[in-house]
C-alpha cells in the first residue's frame, strides 16, 4: 500500500498555497509525484500522457482499460464515450452514419452513463455557444470525478481525480480566467472536505 494518507493530507497545503500565488497544475502535480512510489507514478504519467490529444486512438484506449487501476479505465472510457457520442449527436444532425469516424469503435471500457448523463450530453452538443459548450462539458466531467470516489479515503484514484480537476482548472485558466477561479473555489472546498474527513480517521 503507498503511503496516500500522507499525500491527501497534503493536499490542502498545496491548495492553500496555490490559493495565495495562483494555481499552478505543474507545481501540485510535481509534488505530487516526487512523493508517490514508481508504480504510482506511472498511473499520473498514463494520466498525462491521455491529456494530450495526439495519444488519443485505439492503441491507447484499448491499452487503458486493460489496466489494473479503475480511476484509469473509468475516465478514459469517459472520454471516449463523449467522444463517440459527439460524433452520433452531429452525424444525426448531418443524417449520416457516423461509425468510420468513431475512436477506436467496438472498444468498450466497461462504463455505461445513465439516461440523465446521456440525455445531459445530449443538451451540451445542442448548444450553440462554443465556449458555454466547453464550460458545460467540463462541469459534466468535473461532476463525473466527484461521483467516482468518495473523499476521504486512501488511495490513489482520490489522488488522480484531484489531478484530473487540477488539469481542467489550468486549461480554463488559460481559456477563461472566471471560469478556472470559480472551478478552483470549488476545488479548495473539496479538499478542506477532504481534510476534514482525514482528520476524523484513524491512520495505521
Amino acid at each position: 500500500m503507498g503511503n496516500y494518507h500522507y499525500i491527501i493530507a497534503g493536499l490542502p497545503e498545496l491548495v492553500l498555497d496555490a490559493d495565495n500565488k495562483g494555481f499552478s497544475y505543474d507545481a501540485v502535480r510535481e509534488s505530487i509525484y516526487s512523493s508517490s512510489e514508481d508504480g504510482d507514478r506511472r498511473l499520473i504519467e498514463w494520466l498525462d500522457f491521455g491529456s494530450d490529444e495526439d495519444n488519443l486512438n485505439s492503441h491507447f484506449y484499448r491499452a487503458a482499460f486493460r489496466s489494473r487501476c479503475r480511476f484509469i479505465r473509468l475516465w478514459f472510457a469517459l472520454d471516449l464515450e463523449i467522444r463517440n457520442r459527439k460524433v452520433d449527436f452531429v452525424a444525426g444532425k448531418m443524417e449520416r452514419d457516423g461509425e468510420s469516424y468513431k475512436v477506436c469503435p467496438g472498444c468498450n471500457g466497461g462504463l455505461e452513463l445513465s439516461e440523465e448523463q446521456l440525455l445531459s450530453l445530449q443538451e451540451i452538443f445542442a448548444n450553440s455557444n462554443i465556449l458555454e459548450k466547453e464550460q458545460l462539458l467540463d462541469r459534466f466531467k468535473w461532476n463525473f470525478l466527484t461521483q467516482m470516489n468518495g473523499y476521504g479515503e486512501f488511495s490513489m484514484d482520490v489522488i488522480l481525480c484531484f489531478l484530473a480537476k487540477g488539469k481542467l482548472i489550468d486549461r480554463w485558466n488559460k481559456l477563461d480566467r472566471k471560469t478556472g477561479e470559480e472551478m478552483f473555489r470549488k476545488l479548495v472546498d473539496e479538499v478542506r472536505g477532504t481534510f476534514n474527513g482525514i482528520g476524523n480517521k484513524k491512520i495505521d
